[in-house]
């Protein structure tokens, strides 16, 4: 006879099967999950530190932007007529005898002053104290951006270190490791100047070309240690009126130097690029350099641009020098550089201290201006003119040390 066995029911089986499907099911999903979080959180962070990363960037252009603006401004880093410091006088100490460049201190705890800024919404606040830590906003919500910056010695004299600290987070940016932020990052950099005259002229005069003066121009040099060379000169000097004058014991004659091969040799653009060492449209639109039309008289706009304190002492001259009225431009502790691109017609007795550099052969003066640095011809001067010309290696270094536009050290930037 045979005998049936009874059997599970086939319900509890499939249901089986299913919870079993479920809980692999859940836990793939539940893996996902874990995933998607943990990559979720890691964009977040990469997003957060790129947020300082750029910010402390665009600390170090700010800064460098300040720095070639030579504009005075105001506690909240505006640009304020009626304060008498620039950026870089708030924050650099430029040594006149040695050109180091020292960062400035907070009277009250000697450490290096700071200049900050935070975006909050879509517009950034700036502060730059004299003293003191910057006063800012704070954020209302966690999506604040900010940097801080701040200046360290370099390490020759001539270059200074900036330092800019980017941060993401309510907080704003600061020196102190403490304050709480969501990333935070450092970047350091080299600064140093493209100086304004990179050569100091040995010469009170010189002049590419030939010297052809009817009328007796005036040029010394009592400077021993630059050889007394009054007049250098690429050709021939056609002058029976100049009047030299150069170191004591030397006669003025013997200080002339005509028809040197080396400086003839030279192009209009490679004279330039000598005494500036860079081409003219490089030098001429550099930030810290100011553009102005002299082709007619331009006294008062050439003053104004220089400024009272002489903070902008980097003019180039459209048409040329033009000046009617006896003005005094520069001083012998704060001198100018002036390109004229044209002629120069001197209708007054004005005193320049600094270097004037000319283009255009034509050279007028009636009445007797006085040049106390340098004068350079880019090709012949010709012309009536009875300027008094006086070598000043004081004005010239102080040109060359302390005008110019600041720009990285290549190879300077650090991370960390």
């Amino acid at each position: 006879m045979k005998r049936i066995h009874p059997s599970a029911p086939r319900g509890f089986t499939t249901l089986t099967v299913t919870l079993v499907l479920v809980l692999v099911l859940w836990l793939s999903v539940a893996a996902a999950h874990r995933g998607l979080l943990f990559e979720h959180k890691t964009s977040t962070n990469q997003y957060r530190a790129t947020q300082a990363f750029e910010a402390a960037e665009a600390g170090l252009e700010w800064a460098i932007a300040q720095l070639n603006g030579n504009t005075s401004i105001d506690a909240n880093c505006q640009a304020d007529a009626a304060s008498a410091r620039s950026f870089a006088d708030r924050y650099l100490s430029d040594e006149t005898d040695t050109s180091t460049l020292t960062p400035r201190l907070d009277p009250s705890t000697r450490t290096a002053l700071q200049a900050a800024c935070v975006k909050l919404a879509n517009a950034w606040s700036c502060s730059c104290p004299a003293s003191g830590s910057p006063d800012l906003p704070a954020a209302s919500s966690g999506s604040a951006v900010s940097f801080a910056i701040q200046f360290e010695a370099g390490y020759q004299p001539g270059v200074v270190q900036l330092v800019s600290r980017g941060c993401s987070g309510a907080s704003v940016c600061t020196a102190d490791v403490r304050v709480p932020t969501d990333a935070r990052a450092r970047l350091q950099v080299a600064l140093a100047r493209l100086h304004g005259l990179d050569s100091e002229p040995a010469a009170a005069l010189t002049v590419r070309g030939s010297i052809h003066a009817s009328t007796a121009f005036a040029v010394e040099n009592s400077d021993a240690a630059s050889g007394g060379m009054t007049v250098h000169s690429g050709a021939e000097i056609d002058a029976p009126h100049l009047v030299l004058a150069s170191a004591p014991g030397s006669p003025g004659r013997a200080s002339a130097v005509d028809h040197d091969p080396a400086l003839a040799a030279l192009s209009e653009p490679g004279l330039f690029a000598s005494v500036f060492r860079m081409e003219k449209a490089h030098w001429r639109t550099q930030p810290v350099v100011k553009q102005l039309g002299c082709k007619n008289a331009c006294d008062r706009a050439l003053a104004d641009a220089i400024g009272a304190d002489g903070a902008h002492p980097l003019i180039w001259l459209d048409g040329g020098l033009h000046l009617d009225t006896p003005l005094t431009l520069g001083t012998a502790e704060r001198p100018v550089l002036l390109v004229a691109d044209g002629p120069v017609q001197l209708n007054a007795a004005a005193v320049i201290h600094g270097v004037v550099y000319s283009t255009s052969a034509d050279w007028t003066d009636a009445t007797g201006a006085q040049v106390q640095g340098a004068v350079v011809i880019e090709g012949d001067l010709h012309g009536p003119g009875v300027t008094h010309i006086r070598h000043d290696a004081s004005a010239l270094q102080r040109l060359h040390r302390h005008t110019g536009t600041f720009a990285r050290v290549s190879g300077s930037w650090r991370d960390f």
